[in-house]
């Protein structure tokens, strides 16, 4: 397979999973507002909070969507960064009761890595561009 056909099965099978993840978590938890673009982009349409470090401690942001939340998948980067804040945010929830969706979370990493890809963000757009070049081919 070539790089450009694993990228873009990669990319669909991240499209597929967060379309699944519609039917099994109540939130998806991403770093920044930049990241909520990219899945929305993908056609994820439920809720997403964005975590942020201003005006709220995370233990009051976990706090604060734990009562409205049972299931969760924390979606951040798959650098060290964004793998630390999922371990630290994945222990307060779990604190709180909240069921993570750690699976679908290891599935995305498991495309993103096919797609030499780390970071939520770099998704948004990638799926249209993926598409309107399939169209482009089909139809020149």
């Amino acid at each position: 397979m070539r790089r450009s056909e694993r990228f873009e099965y990669a990319i669909e099978e991240i499209r597929k999973i967060l379309l699944d993840a519609s039917s099994m978590v109540n939130l998806i938890v991403v770093e920044g507002t930049r990241d909520v673009k990219a899945l929305r982009n993908l056609g994820y349409s439920d809720r997403i909070e964005v975590f942020y470090h201003t005006g709220i401690t995370e233990i009051d942001f976990v706090s604060m969507l734990s009562r409205n939340s049972s299931r969760i998948l924390i979606l951040t980067d798959f650098d060290d960064k964004g793998k630390l804040l999922s371990k630290k945010l994945s222990r307060l929830f779990e604190s709180h009761g909240v069921r993570l969706e750690r699976e679908l979370r290891r599935n995305i990493g498991k495309f993103m890595k096919i797609a030499s890809i780390s970071t939520i963000e770099s998704l948004d757009g990638i799926y249209q561009t993926l598409l309107n070049n399939t169209y482009d081919t089909y139809n020149n």
